[in-house]
């Protein structure tokens, strides 16, 4: 997870911006070794109505104050009471597992599958029976890519964003008055028609460095987020995607070409 003082300050914005003196709950989603979490419960300290929570797969942090209250499971499968909530999601949806493609050289769409350890091209998305023995609904991956990233020019490659679509619709589902904050290595419809995106996204880490994404289980593996089709699958009373160079204007992570173009989602709900 890379954030720092800059990133939890234009989070804490957001939350202050939002915050009118009544309950409220701060949800970090992935929250990794909780760092934001507790680095916001300590800069809204003096606003004791808000609470702090993250959910994360790994077991609560020795040094966790219990100021945060720390759930260890997959935040998938939870279902947390809706409730007057600021949910932020860091990182966290480009590591949710998504199927793969490759249009061959007549520009046939396959599903990428892997054996081995290696990835190969499998059965074309076409051929709905093939892809069901692999437990994939072709039918609904089809969908998405002619709506989101149409895959026309032979050989190119890239993720399918459904499995992302469906977690924000999850995690969201959770506030009834609140605002969702999604911050992600990502891309829009523009670039992947462009074909800025064309060799897929697919990318592997090890150790917090950038390796080959060999699916072995050497390295933990992630694909950039498609954040234009994450919005649509929730529609809200307002929605903003940016740039962080847009949102910091300034400082080591709002550089462009790095960091600074990581996208944010903020998208605002109410009951009313």
């Amino acid at each position: 997870m890379t954030f720092n003082a800059e990133v939890a300050s234009a989070i804490t914005g957001l939350i202050t911006g939002f915050d009118d003196g009544t309950g409220l709950t701060v949800t970090d989603v992935g929250a990794g070794a909780g760092q934001l979490t507790q680095t916001l419960a300590d800069r809204l300290a003096d606003r004791p109505w808000i609470s702090f929570e993250a959910i994360d797969l790994r077991p609560t942090p020795e040094w966790l104050p219990p100021t945060v209250a720390w759930t260890a499971g997959d935040a998938r499968a939870l279902s947390l009471h809706p409730a007057r909530r600021v949910v932020i999601a860091h990182e966290f949806l480009d590591d949710i597992p998504c199927e793969r493609f490759e249009v061959d050289e007549w520009g046939e769409v396959h599903l990428m599958v892997v054996t081995s350890g290696e990835s190969m091209m499998g059965p074309r998305l076409a051929d709905d029976i093939a892809c069901a023995r692999l437990e994939v609904n072709a039918a609904e991956l089809r969908d998405w890519l002619e709506k989101w990233w149409p895959a026309r020019r032979p050989l190119m490659r890239g993720e399918f964003g459904n499995t992302r679509d469906a977690t924000w619709q999850h995690l969201t589902g959770w506030i009834t008055d609140g605002i969702a904050i999604a911050i992600d290595y990502g891309h829009l419809r523009a670039e992947r028609d462009a074909g800025t995106w064309d060799g897929g996204t697919l990318t592997g880490f090890r150790a917090g460095r950038a390796v080959s994404p060999i699916p072995d289980g050497s390295c933990n593996i992630t694909a950039h987020v498609a954040m234009d089709a994450v919005a649509a699958a929730r529609p809200a009373r307002e929605s903003t995607v940016q740039r962080q160079a847009e949102v910091l204007r300034g400082g080591r992570v709002a550089k462009p070409g790095g960091l600074g173009d990581f996208l944010w989602l903020t998208q605002e709900f109410s009951v009313t």
